[in-house]
């Protein structure tokens, strides 16, 4: 292959992902930091702010009934 270098996955900063902005998060080193609104942060604090806000939301897709209420 022409490019076997692991190159970082694009992350969304997780504090403007929750305010429905969209900015990819840029690295310097080990850490990864936002332009938009200053978060700063390892891969693991991301990851976990983002599984926070997987179970915020995980009932998005389904209907709930007023008998399930």
């Amino acid at each position: 292959m022409a490019n076997d270098q692991q190159e970082p996955g694009m992350m969304r900063c997780p504090v403007c992902l929750g305010r429905e902005i969209d900015v990819l998060l840029l690295r310097t080193g080990a850490e990864l930091y936002c332009v938009k609104c200053s978060f700063r942060g390892t891969e693991s604090d991301v990851r976990s702010m983002y599984e926070a806000y997987r179970q915020k939301y995980k009932n998005r897709a389904r209907r709930i009934r007023v008998e399930e209420l």
